[in-house]
């Protein structure tokens, strides 16, 4: 392929590289996830990141904390780095050119330290200040806010009110401090607009103000029955689908946000928002060996949640004849050994949910909560990563949850005969459930099981990789159309993908450059983009 001409040097060259990253990292969709530290034990080092450059797009380091103290002392930083190797964390986010990195601020239990923050306007400029210059000495590519749990001081509509006007501070000093390269800005969230609604503490976020000043918002749709609110019983710890309780599962969540459901109607662009991925599950301990399923009698074994790589390594593996259930009725997985129950999310729950945040709602992309969390072997990453790519891939393709039957519908058209072929599989379930049995050693056949209507995947299958995907490799040497040399670098990549018809546009373009929303695109063609970026 030929190589595009250059038409600036310099710093102007470097500025033209990072947008087509953007460019590229935008077609991919948003593909992130959070590394917590310290890391808990067992986890493999940072630095195992650097192998994650064909799975995520975007990596987020959290979390640093705020130090209150330093408001009262101007040669403190109000923000603390977040514990570990500063020096190794920052050399390995100079390595990873193919990686976006940002700094995430918060995280659990600090909501009193963001508070603290928000609640005086006083105290935005400093905190805004401090963030940039930690981020830029750290060659960080952005900031994030993760405040998941906003609690009001004392009026929650005048908290919101200073959230929104804290993020506009935010990016308006990013659009200002930008030289080369802009900083991107963004938060983590509650699965609900309105946390607590009707309560005395009830805190309403400001989605015009997070619409309008954030690249995006990631929803943490996440921990609905845990054993902290569901005491006696069992239950789809992350449904995705058709929970008993109203609101509590991800595509409710999602609706809400989307749909601006409750007293906030404002809406908000579906491509705007990330969902988030739980890589983690919690245990019960069953009231009786008979009772296994959702909603068994049980009590709470442990308050704190079990990593994905401990679920597998401690419990699964170790035991062996335990019993992997996938519920598609739910979208979520559990697993169990005689007294023992487990209810997390497995690679197979995992793509399910990436697939339909594309195919159902156009989101911008996904992020996993935490990647440490994940195997050595980045089974729950590379699932999501595939089921991201095959969505895109096949865009056309829908799947129907009927409870009994699993219907899957996929349409192509022959670009040469202008044909269109329409293919259906329909997957037999049980009728009490929606599930179907999986042998041991079998692959690639579904079986069902009328009783219980559980799709069983016992430990042999289950430890190989159970989200197949089939996406087409493009090499940016198959790059056929050459665009027109004079165009900058961000115009040939959308018009190297338009001839390849590998993107659809959904909008008319206001500005060039507009005529997609996040998250369309193809995976693998963004990465034969990325090689483009070698010419710059």
């Amino acid at each position: 392929m030929q190589s595009p001409v250059l038409l600036h040097t310099g710093h102007q060259q470097q500025q033209q590289k990072s947008n087509l990253l953007n460019l590229i990292h935008a077609m991919a969709g948003v593909k992130a996830g959070y590394w917590i530290l310290p890391a808990s034990a067992g986890s493999r080092p940072f630095d195992g990141i650097i192998n994650g450059g064909l799975i995520f797009t975007h990596v987020y380091l959290g979390f640093a904390q705020v130090n209150r103290s330093a408001f009262d002392d101007s040669d403190q930083s109000v923000i603390l780095f977040p514990p570990g190797d500063v020096g190794k964390i920052s050399e390995t986010v100079h390595q990873n050119s193919n990686l976006k990195f940002l700094l995430s601020i918060g995280g659990e239990g600090r909501s009193d330290d963001i508070a603290y923050v928000v609640s005086d306007p006083n105290r935005h400029q400093r905190f805004i200040k401090d963030s940039i210059k930690l981020a830029r000495k750290f060659n960080f590519d952005g900031l994030d806010l993760c405040w998941l749990y906003p609690q009001p001081l004392d009026s929650s509509q005048s908290l919101s009110n200073l959230l929104g006007q804290l993020l506009a501070d935010w990016r308006h000093a990013l659009d200002e401090e930008a030289n080369e390269t802009k900083l991107l800005l963004t938060a983590a969230v509650f699965h609900q607009r309105v946390i607590n609604p009707g309560d005395a503490d009830q805190f309403s976020f400001p989605i015009q103000a997070l619409s309008d000043n954030l690249d995006w918002i990631n929803v943490l749709a996440m921990d609905f029955y845990t054993p902290s609110n569901s005491h006696q019983q069992t239950g789809p710890v992350h449904a995705w689908r058709n929970p008993p309780n109203k609101d509590w599962c991800g595509s409710a969540g999602i609706d809400n946000w989307i749909n601006g459901i409750g007293p906030n109607p404002v809406k908000i662009e579906t491509n705007k928002l990330v969902l988030g991925l739980p890589f983690y599950g919690y245990e019960w301990t069953l009231a009786g060996k008979h009772e296994n399923e959702f909603f068994a009698g049980a009590d709470p074994a442990k308050a704190t949640s079990l990593e994905f790589r401990t679920i597998q390594e401690q419990y699964i593996n170790k035991y062996g004849s335990g019993r992997l259930v996938n519920n598609d009725a739910y979208g979520a997985t559990y697993w169990h050994q005689e007294a023992i129950w487990i209810g997390f999310d497995d690679a197979h729950s995992i793509a399910t949910k990436v697939g339909e945040a594309f195919t159902e709602y156009n989101l911008g992309g996904y992020v996993a909560w935490h990647l440490e969390a994940d195997d050595y072997n980045w089974t729950l990453s590379k699932a999501a990563s595939n089921a991201w790519a095959n969505a895109i891939n096949n865009p056309d393709t829908t799947i129907t949850n009927t409870g009994n039957t699993t219907t899957t519908t996929t349409t192509t058209t022959n670009n040469n005969t202008g044909t269109t072929t329409t293919t259906t599989t329909t997957i037999a379930a049980a009728a009490a459930a929606g599930e179907g049995d999986i042998n041991n050693t079998n692959t690639g056949t579904t079986t069902t099981t009328a009783a219980s209507g559980e799709e069983d995947i016992d430990n042999d299958q289950q430890n190989s990789d159970q989200n197949t995907s089939t996406s087409t490799n493009f090499d940016a040497d198959e790059v056929e159309a050459e665009p027109e040399e004079s165009a900058p670098p961000e115009e040939r990549g959308w018009k190297l993908l338009y001839d390849r018809k590998m993107v659809r546009p959904r909008r008319p373009a206001d500005e060039p450059g507009d005529e997609l929303p996040r998250g369309d695109g193809n995976y693998a063609m963004a990465r034969a983009l990325n090689r483009m970026t070698e010419f710059l």
